[in-house]
Parts: structure tokens; sequence; C-alpha cells
């Protein structure tokens, strides 16, 4: 029996040490330069943003402005003032206020400083990029109020971490016009991205003009389907590197070879790697270079990709050649045909892992037509540029591949969350602060209580704030979604599926206590590439249910985006749309407040793709996407909600091994906040695992709380007394009194109560805290009558600590008030009161410094005040 208990007791040990490693594991697994609190706190939302920042006072009104040397100044400089300051406001004579350009070269080339303050605006720039990203993030500095000028005083010193920050659009399959293209180098330009790669020539067409070969470009030779004979004059293509580099965008053109050259190979009558293909590439690249100088295109991108030769190291030798004997940087796609010399490789798979220090420009995972617009942002915020690779990384460029056939030249923006992207994208390679991610966030946001769900929760404010004032009338499918919360089941066979759903259309009582937590607007249960999701190994066949409630202020309707699998738009594979009735051609299903929710009028019902898996085939890649086929380009659904709380089940079931298997609830209007039945972090879960997995003890003395209980060391401080620490950091009243059943079945000996601070900072008032911490006094005394309670206070803050917090740090006033009110309520139960907060706290009635080290939670020198100021009461 001694030797059962020893083992027992072994085991609870290394349950104890593995639960502290996974914990301590995921805590470390994001790390950022820049903290949320930095980021909330900031008085404008910049993108990207600067590496240092002091902000000053408040907004400075701009009445009259003197800039020195207007009329000399560079004219994509000039352009950009007048933008910020219309003419009125700009004088040519002297004035109080006055705008400098000090040219200083102790910077970095695209480096800058800016200054706001009540006496002016002073700008030090080494190179003309420089220049031009001060006025940048001048112009998100500016605001217009009753039509005059004001600028956010600050001091800023600012330079890029990556000298490559990138867009790539494919055009060789779908034309775009100039003009179109321009517009997106201006959005580009905004946010500093400054390398645009042109991908010109592919299968279905060749879009460069050719005075050697002119039949390169008719139409009788491109694919009939793909904009034939559209293509770029010489005079084209020099117009739009002259309109890119007055944006400090550098371009790229990309001549596909020897790969993706079906157009090539029907002009041509023989293919690229052939000798007469060969011969005819290097005068097409001679004809390039002399129509578009060095000083225009110094870097030519040659593809390499996804082909095999018999001569690869003849061909790329040939080619590159050329290139550098008219002075051109060459890229090549990485993986590609293997090339021995120095070249830019850019990284399109994970197989770059060489780590022969080559120059590398990072693609990887950052295809914008494999991602779906709410997993899009996290996945390209949280993966740094260059991960894990051992070369030189130069930056990063963010692609787009619209390989399907597009009915109108735009659709690539409206079928892809390309500016949501874009604006991620310019952080990343920009600010890029993010030094340590977790491969998880490819597939699903952080979990509550991390430092990576409140950088997020930072980082999305910005995206939508930059939303509503810069793309009002342009596609931005990107809506809030860092506080919506969902339990999952388990992947259930279909028996127990049927089951299930039987519960919940019967309104039976569910406990789903044990079901896995979610947070977003999408939820991946596994991704097609096996990147991850919440269930990566679930098995084909499986059905996972997922819950979540709406809290409503009134009888309202709101309108959503909802979907289930996520067609990816490079490739015309997936299971394709539902039948008539049917919300998922997987067999998924969505109930409010248990009623099935009516699911579109499909126009196409029942339409499969050729393929359920692999790459889709020749004809269904010229069918352009439906509307209908991609959840935020149909018609929202409007949902009835009732006033007060409201109970949103999703069904998701798989049916192939190559399925996106997920689902989307996408609220588009607030009014409306999301969560689940159990709203507690993983942290929470396996805590309360644990506790439930100790053997009960006699006389056991409990302290029962939060993250500041839990930091405790109380076996220490207590030697002589059998202390258990029962603290979940992040708990609230709610959360202990769904974990009081293993508390009281000890039948405990003491219960020293310390809850309230962080319903509080999530914006519970005070009779709330009240109402629970009464709730779970009377059921401790139901449960364990002998139980001694002792209801401790809710200790002071310190805003002058630390920089983080200040959820909880505002609420100064309101933790004194529900002190007074839960000694109170200590009274009415005729239990001791433990006034922590006056015994702890400064002349300003806040937590004394040496107590804490960040203004919330407690020192080795706080923990010991809290052990002198309860000892009496645990003899």
């Amino acid at each position: 029996m001694k030797q059962i208990f020893q083992l027992m007791f072994l085991i609870v040990l290394l349950l104890l040490a593995t639960l502290k490693t996974s914990a301590q594991d995921l805590s470390n697994t994001f790390h950022s330069r820049l903290s949320s609190e930095t980021l909330k706190n900031a008085p404008v939302k910049l993108i990207p943003y600067p590496q240092e920042v002091t902000w000053g006072s408040g907004l400075i009104a701009i009445t009259n402005i003197n800039i020195s040397d207007f009329d000399a100044l560079p004219v994509s400089i000039k352009k950009l003032l007048q933008q910020l300051f219309n003419e009125s406001t700009v004088s040519k004579e002297t004035s109080d206020f006055s705008l400098k350009f000090i040219q200083n070269n102790n910077l970095e080339d695209e480096g800058y400083s800016l200054e706001v303050s009540d006496k002016g605006i002073e700008i030090q720039y080494k190179q003309k990029a420089g220049w031009y990203y001060a006025l940048q993030t001048l112009k998100q500095l500016t605001t217009l109020k009753n039509g005059q000028t004001h600028i956010q005083s600050c001091v800023i010193k600012d330079a890029p971490k990556y000298a490559i920050r990138g867009f790539m659009l494919d055009v060789g399959r779908n034309f775009v016009s100039l003009d179109v293209l321009k517009a997106q180098l201006d959005i580009m330009a905004q946010y500093k991205l400054n390398v645009f790669q042109w991908h010109l020539t592919d299968r279905p067409a060749w879009r460069i003009e050719s005075k050697a070969y002119p039949q390169l470009t008719e139409a009788k030779n491109h694919r009939p389907t793909r904009n034939p004979g559209k293509f770029y004059t010489y005079d084209d293509i020099r117009e739009l590197i002259t309109y890119a580099k007055e944006r400090q965008i550098t371009v790229i053109p990309e001549i596909d070879m020897p790969g993706h050259s079906d157009a090539f190979t029907t002009a041509m009558g023989f293919a690229m790697h052939s000798e007469n293909g060969m011969a005819a590439l290097e005068n097409i690249l001679i004809e390039f270079f002399a129509e578009i100088p060095v000083n225009m295109c110094p870097t030519i991108h040659l593809g390499s990709d996804e082909v095999h030769i018999d001569n690869p190291k003849a061909f790329m030798d040939k080619m590159i050649g050329i290139c550098h004997k008219y002075q051109r940087d060459v890229m090549v796609w990485n993986p590609g045909l293997e090339i021995t010399h120095d070249v830019i490789r850019q990284t399109w798979q994970s197989k770059h892992i060489e780590g022969k220090g080559y120059r590398e420009i990072d693609s990887w995972n950052s295809y914008i037509n494999n991602s779906e617009p709410m997993t899009a942002v996290p996945k390209l915020l949280f993966k740094p540029i260059g991960y894990q690779s051992e070369n030189k990384v130069l930056g990063g460029i963010l692609s787009l591949w619209p390989d399907v056939r597009l009915e109108k030249e735009t659709d690539f923006i409206n079928q892809n969350p390309l500016y949501p992207a874009l604006l991620t994208y310019a952080w990343a390679t920009w600010t890029a602060d993010i030094e340590k991610s977790s491969d998880r966030y490819l597939t699903m946001l952080p979990s509550k209580d991390t430092e990576g769900y409140d950088y997020f929760s930072a980082f999305e404010d910005y995206v939508l704030h930059h939303k509503q004032l810069y793309f009002k009338d342009l596609p931005f499918p990107y809506t809030a979604q860092v506080k919506q919360e969902w339990k999952l089941s388990e992947p259930l066979s279909k028996e127990a599926a049927l089951l299930l759903e039987e519960t919940i259309l019967n309104n039976k009582n569910l406990d789903t206590t044990s079901w896995k937590s979610a947070i977003g607007n999408t939820i991946i249960i596994k991704d097609r590439f096996k990147q991850g999701g919440y269930y990566p190994e679930a098995e084909v066949g499986k059905t996972v249910f997922a819950i979540s409630t709406i809290e409503a202020e009134a009888d309202i309707k709101i309108k959503t985006w909802i979907g289930f699998e996520t067609p990816l738009r490079a490739n015309r594979t997936y299971t394709g749309i539902a039948q008539e009735g049917q919300w998922d051609a997987n067999g998924g299903a969505v109930w409010v407040n248990g009623k099935a929710l009516p699911a579109p009028k499909w126009k196409n019902p029942g339409w499969k793709p050729s393929n359920q898996s692999g790459w889709g085939t020749k004809e269904d890649q010229e069918l352009p996407w439906a509307d209908e086929e991609l959840y935020w380009t149909r018609k929202p659904v409007e949902i009835a909600l009732k006033k007060g709380t409201n109970t949103m089940v999703f069904k998701v079931p798989s049916t192939t091994e190559y399925q996106n298997w997920m689902f989307t609830f996408a609220p588009l209007e607030a009014g409306t906040t999301t969560q689940v039945s159990n709203p507690y972090s993983e942290h929470y879960y396996s805590r309360k695992a644990l506790f439930e997995a100790s053997p009960d003890t006699e006389n056991e003395i409990i302290f029962l709380g939060n993250s500041i209980t839990e930091g405790g060391r109380w076996e220490a401080l207590f030697p002589n007394h059998n202390v258990i620490n029962r603290g979940i950091s992040g708990d609230v009243t709610d959360g202990i009194l769904n974990r009081l059943d293993e508390i009281t079945s000890s039948q405990p000996q003491k219960i020293f109560l310390m809850v309230g601070t962080n319903d509080m900072a999530r914006g519970k008032s005070i009779a709330y805290v009240l109402k629970y911490t009464k709730a779970i006094i009377e059921i401790i005394q139901k449960q364990s009558k002998n139980t001694t309670i002792y209801l401790q206070s809710i200790l002071p803050i310190n805003p002058n600590v630390g920089h983080k917090f200040s959820g909880h740090k505002s609420n100064h006033q309101n933790i004194i008030d529900a002190n007074i009110q839960l000694k109170e309520l200590a009274k009415s139960f005729t239990i001791q009161f433990i006034d922590l907060h006056k015994a702890m706290r400064d002349k300003n009635n806040h937590l004394k410094a040496k107590y804490t080290y960040d203004g919330l939670h407690l020192s080795d020198a706080g923990y010991v005040k809290w052990k002198k100021e309860i000892n009496k009461y645990l003899k």
C-alpha cells in the first residue's frame, strides 16, 4: 500500500513538473521588442510602428507654416506636402511655425528623424528615401479638425529592419492595367514598402514587348481566356518604373525561365532550355536591358522554379552570365534549379534550410492567395522574416498568385485579403519587432492571458483604425476577432456527433468544461497544408462542434460573414458549393438559439470542381471564382438576436484529407460581444486538471485566488503548516465558482480567499464582484461547514511601476470602493476580513513600490509582508 502511495506521489510530482515546464514553454513562445502596453497607449496608431518614439503632450494646431525653398523641392516631396497642408496654410514668408529639412549622413540609408513641437517640424534624413518616409509618417500624425490641420507632437527616430519590403503580383496569368498597378504602388508607398516584383510572364501569356520576336505578344499565342494579346510596351514599363521610383519603390521585373513557359514555346516553336531557346532568351534579355537601363532596373528575376530540364547548369550559367554582363543583380526562386552563383534566392518553400550564407528574400508562407482574411493577418504578423534561416536575409516579399482566370482585372483585390495583408507585412518587414513566436500562430490566435494575445489585440486595433481611415471605399475583408471566443468539442465519430447534435437541438444541459478553448472569427480545425489547427491529427470522417454565446443589449439584427471551407485562390480544388438548403458541401450546419440558421440561396448548388485533391484541372482553372464561393464576397448573412444571451452552434464535419477543415463566423457590426460559456484560458484548465488529480490531505490551509495567489511560495513561507496553493493566473470570481468542488472536497481547515481585481480589469462592476464573492462564500459554507474562511481585501496597484496592466491600474479607486463593500460582506457572514490594502499601500493609496515589480504582482518583499499580516490567523 505504501509503495502504491509512493508511486502515486511520484506521478503527481511528474505531472506538476510537466505542467510547470509546459507553462514555461508557453510563456516563452512569444517575445517582442514593443510591448502591448506601448502599442495600446500610443496616441497615434502608426503603421509601420517606428523603432523609437517619444510622444509629446498632445496635438498642435497649424494655422500657418513656413516651408523653406518649397519651390525647389523634388516633385514627389512637394506632392506629399500638398496633401498635408493646403495652399492657404503654406507661407513662403517668415512664420513662427516652420518645417525644416536637414540632411544627416550619420543616419541609416532609409532612416529619418522627425520632431514635431510647438516651434515647428524638423526632419532629418540621409537619402531621399528617408525624407519620403518621414513625410509618410507625418501624414499619419496629421488630422483635420474643423478644416484646420493638427499634428501630434513627438520625437521619432526610425529606420527599417529589412532593406527589402516587397509585394509581388503575377500579371502573366491575368493582365492588370497600369492604372490599377499604380493604385497598388500608392498604397505600398504609404506604408513604406519599397519593392514591387512584377511577374510578367507565365504559362498563359508573355506580357513584355519584344521587337526581336513580336510573335511572343500575339493574341493567337496566348491562352484565349487570359487577356490574349495584352502586354506592356517598353514605354509602359518605363512609365511604371518611373512612377514607382518617385515613391521610393524599386521594380524587379520577372521573366520566368525555363519553366512556366507555355506561351513562349507556343510562339517560338521550341522550349526555352533548347539551344534555339537559349539563343532567343539571350536576345530577349539584351533587348530588355537596352530598353530598360540599369538605373531603372538594377535587379532582374529569372524564375527557375518548378521545372526539371536536362541541362540546368548550362542554362542557368548562360542566363546569369548575360545578366551580370549588363550589370544586373539576379534573383531566382528557391527551391529551383541548382545554382552556384552569387544570386539572391527568393524562398517559397521551407526547403531553404541549407544555411550556405547566400543572400535570401523570404516569401515562405506569405502567399496571400493561400490564406483567408481572418487568419492571413496573424500568420503574417507572427512569422518572423527569415524564420529558421541561417542565410543573409535581406527582407521579405509578399506574393499574390491569381492563377484562376479573373473575370474583372481588379478581382485579384476583391478575392484576396490584399490590403490587410499589405499593412501587416509592412509592419513585419519595417518594424519587425516580433523576435520569437510559435508555429501554432500560423493557424490560430494566441490563447488569452498570454503576451502574444495582448500584442495581437493591440495590433488588431491598428489595422481596424487604418481600415476606417484610409480604406473606406476599398475592399478590406477584415473584422475584429480577438474577442470572439469558442469552445470546441473533440473530433467525434458519426454516431457520437448525432448524439451530441440531438442534445443541442433538444436544449439539454451541455457540459463544455472539457472542451477546447478557441479564439477568432475563423477557426481552423485541421489545415490543408498540415501546418496545424486545433486538432491537427484528427481523422477524416470526424465532426467537431463549436459553441459561442453572443450578448445583445436589445433585440437586434446583425450582419455576419459565415463560411466553412475556404478555397485557396491559386488552385480550384476544394469540396465545392453546398446543395440547396445546406451551408456546406461537407455537411456543416449552424444553429442560433437552438434553431437552424437558413443557408444562402446558392446560384450553382452542388457544383464541385473536377478534382477533390491535388491541382485543379485546366478547365476548372478557367472558371472565375463566383462571389458565392468566398464568404467575404457574397452577401452577408443577417441574424436575429434576442436581448441577452444568444447561443451560436457550428457543426463542422470532415470528409476528405485535402479539405481545409474550418469555419468562419465574423460579425460585421458593432453592438454585440461574443464569449464562450466558460471563458477561461488554457492555463486555467491545466491548473484545474492538476488540482483535481492531486490527492486530498488532512488539515489543508488553502490559498485561493488569481495570479497574485499563484505566485506565492506558500510552502516555504509557512513550512510548519499543510498549505495548498490554489491560485490560477487570470482567474475571476466565476472561475473560482466553477472549481469550488475540488476546493471543498478535502474539507479544508482554512481558506484564504482573494479575488476581484481581474473582474474589474475586464469591465465587471463592483456589484458583480460582490455577487459572485458572496456565492463563493455560500457554497464553501454549504459544502464544507467546518472550514474557516478569511476574506482578504483586493490589493492596491501602483500605476507608476512597470508599463503593463493598464486595465488593472485604471481601477485604483474601484479597488478602494470594492474593499469597503467586501468588508461589509464579510461582516454579514461573520467571517474575518483581512485588510491587506491598508497594510501594503503608500500615502497615495498605491501599492508600495518595494512590494511589487510591475505595479500589480508582488515581489518577494510583498509576499513577506503578506505573511506577516496573516501569520496570526494560521495558528
